[in-house]
């Protein structure tokens, strides 16, 4: 009876241990791939196809050597920047039907389609995702899972038609560029950024240039203490009338250049916590601020006032 009991738990305790070392296999899997569970990573987007557009490549998807092809002299800048093989994972479906994967589609009739981005894995870069897909008009991220994502670079750039994106539960908070993030997006007229996180942004050069339809931005939120690069920045946005910068820290930046110009509508800025005791390259930054007095700049820096 004894040796049959001692088998019992012999047999018993190499079945925990066995249960045990599968715990840990699974766990290490989990760690090491992320969940594919395509209900939770997902972008659906509202695309419009005019007469025009009928039976031509309408471009529905982006990537950093799709957009190489179609600006090769970018190669030196954005080296670092590849995310092809992370975008071709990508699963689209148009009005719930599954399509072959490309970077373009033949529209057969016109009128409004909705697009679903379905990523098997989550992204690390997201850089030209979207740019230049210039039909789509609304874009809705709420579903879309950007923890582990590091750069944005001109993610929506030269979506021209876009008025929309929904940011609601997106996360930023290991984004480090957002260079040109929004660039040309001149249909754009309201923005919510309240919940970005940017404490890791070195680059917001170009962010938000050419957004000739952004009335205001609020971007009380905005945390700049890494940023060096700020120029370009609100470049074109014509439309802009009044825009507080008062929480930015300014201490990191080192080039200013053109970061206001062209705001023709911008009528008072609030730069009164900038700091440009480091900035070298701020040349044209209030260029073509038609309707901007120098007594409606709020700042004490006189590097800013001797530069408008």
């Amino acid at each position: 009876m004894n040796i049959q009991l001692k088998s019992a738990n012999l047999i018993l305790n190499t079945l925990n241990e066995d249960i045990e070392k599968t715990k840990v296999k699974v766990n290490n899997l989990m760690n090491n791939y992320p969940i594919k569970n395509e209900d939770n990573n997902y972008i659906t987007a509202e695309i419009i196809i005019k007469d025009e557009d009928v039976n031509k490549d309408i471009r529905i998807l982006n990537s950093y050597e799709e957009f190489l092809r179609k600006y090769p002299d970018a190669e030196s800048k954005y080296k670092n920047y590849n995310n092809e093989d992370e975008i071709k994972k990508c699963e689209i479906h148009i009005n719930d039907e599954l399509i072959p994967f490309n970077y373009f589609h033949k529209f057969k009739t016109k009128g409004k389609y909705i697009i679903k981005y379905i990523f098997k894995n989550y992204l690390k870069n997201t850089t030209f995702m979207l740019s230049e897909c210039t039909s789509l008009t609304n874009i809705n991220l709420s579903n879309f899972n950007t923890n582990n994502v590091i750069k944005m670079v001109g993610m929506f750039g030269g979506c021209s038609s876009l008025t929309n994106i929904n940011f609601s539960n997106f996360n930023t908070k290991n984004v480090t560029d957002m260079g040109s993030m929004f660039g040309g997006c001149s249909s754009l007229n309201h923005i919510d950024l309240s919940n970005f996180n940017t404490d890791n942004v070195t680059n917001m050069a170009y962010m938000f240039y050419g957004c000739s339809s952004l009335n205001n931005i609020n971007l009380s939120n905005f945390n700049t203490d890494n940023v060096t690069n700020m120029a370009y920045m609100f470049n074109g946005c014509s439309s802009l009338k009044t825009i507080s910068l008062s929480n930015f820290n300014t201490n990191n930046v080192t080039n200013m250049k053109k970061m206001f110009y062209g705001c023709s509508s911008l009528s008072n800025i609030d730069l009164s916590n900038f700091n440009t005791n480091n900035v070298t390259e701020m040349h044209d930054i209030f260029y073509g601020c038609s309707s901007l007095k120098k007594n409606n700049i709020i700042t004490k820096d006189k590097k800013i006032l001797n530069n408008f």
